[in-house]
């Protein structure tokens, strides 16, 4: 057989082997710090290209501020007449609207102008408008961005939304907090702006085709895993959280922040001197705002009580809000209906954080598994605590 015209192949020998080895995994890191470099320098740009719509000098430095999971934020300072000032800048996520984000930036301005004083306000453009729209491309795409800049808010960063553990001077002023905004907002009118995603009740009764459909996808991992042995307590627990029609029209409904937890506020001796993160905000059940943030505040994340709602520090944070709206004597405290469907909303409130770690897994691919299991059993272990203790929550609820 005549080989001239045959490429012979052989194998490599061990050494050079190792040393290709070792050169890929130098040639990976290196791509990866180059994309990272690109992409740190592309927002930089952009965030300096929003500041020339506005007249507050020249960008001297930016910094990323790390916590959230859906829009990135930035503090940022500028220089103008010998002078550096300081301000908070957020891009918002892909996919949000413009009437999403008129509806945020009309309530934050309705509610400072209402007596919120501790929000971040927003700073317009040169255009007077509240935001800034601009380009970016993505896989070729050229897709629609936007950008706000608001006051930078003193106070301390203290908490993230997991695992927060405030002291009682805190839970009492978080709760005083947020009867104020409610307070502020209650005349507020969206002008027939709102939120894509629908008010709770209306919420929960899509979850359980969405959740089945996750299932279906047959994705292996542990999360996976322990979606699909929770899933039928999880489908009763939604079954059962329902109020009827007759109820729930006795059920103020209210401008909401939606995503009211530590994590979005600011502290200084043992005070909330700071409310930010509005981009949840809707006209929802009042008692769904105050239940969201009873299961981020007072629902403890220690190892051997994870997922036990804290009925004494629930017990504070509710008599603070009650005492608060008492003493504004505008928006009324929670009345009688509110208090009886606490539990039920408390459940609601859970299951819309569920809602959140199991939809935000299964679209992205390339999240953390073992930290979004994490937020997975926590809820899913508040799920069952709620489910468990109804009676000693209406108990303490009632007690107020």
């Amino acid at each position: 057989m005549s080989t001239n015209k045959m490429l012979l192949l052989s194998g490599l020998d061990e050494v050079l082997i190792s040393s290709l080895v070792s050169r890929s995994g130098q040639l990976k890191k290196s791509i990866i710090e180059l994309s990272e470099m690109l992409e740190r320098s592309q927002t930089h740009g952009q965030i300096v290209n929003i500041f020339e719509e506005y007249d507050l000098g020249k960008v001297i430095d930016v910094h990323e501020i790390f916590g959230g999971y859906v829009n990135r934020s930035f503090g940022v300072t500028t220089e103008k007449n010998g002078q550096n000032h300081r301000y908070f800048v957020r891009l918002y996520k892909l996919g949000i609207t413009e009437n999403e984000i008129e509806l945020e930036h009309s309530l934050i301005d309705y509610s400072i102008a209402h007596g919120l004083d501790m929000a971040a306000g927003l700073i317009r453009a040169n255009d007077q408008k509240t935001f800034v729209k601009f380009s970016e491309y993505i896989n070729g795409n050229q897709i629609e961005r936007f950008g706000a800049i608001y006051d930078f808010l003193p106070g301390e960063d203290k908490y993230t939304w997991d695992n927060p553990t405030l002291n009682d001077e805190e839970y009492a002023s978080s709760a005083s907090v947020l009867a104020t905004f409610h307070n502020a907002a209650r005349d507020f009118d969206p002008r027939g702006r709102k939120r894509a995603e629908p008010k709770i009740m209306e919420f929960l009764p899509m979850l359980p085709g969405l959740f089945k459909e996750f299932l279906e996808w047959g994705v292996k991992s542990k999360f996976h895993a322990h979606f699909l042995s929770n899933i039928d307590q999880i489908l009763s627990v939604i079954e059962r959280t329902k109020i009827p029609d007759e109820d729930l029209a006795k059920l103020p409904q209210n401008p909401i922040h939606s995503d009211y937890h530590p994590g979005n506020l600011k502290f200084k001796d043992n005070k909330v001197v700071g409310i930010f993160d509005f981009d949840w905000s809707k006209i929802d059940l009042r008692l769904f705002d105050v239940c969201l943030a009873l299961v981020y505040t007072c629902s403890s994340w220690q190892s051997d009580h994870d997922g036990t709602l804290l009925l004494d520090k629930s017990k504070i944070f509710l008599e603070s809000y009650q005492k608060t709206l008492q003493t504004l004597g505008g928006l009324t405290p929670l009345n009688e209906w509110e208090i009886k469907y606490l539990p039920t909303m408390l459940a609601a409130a859970n299951m819309y954080l569920i809602s959140w770690s199991v939809n935000a897994y299964y679209h992205d691919s390339d999240l953390n598994v073992y930290e979004y299991l994490a937020y997975l059993k926590h809820n899913v272990r508040i799920m069952k605590w709620i489910d468990d203790h109804k009676e000693e929550i209406l108990k303490m609820a009632m007690s107020i």
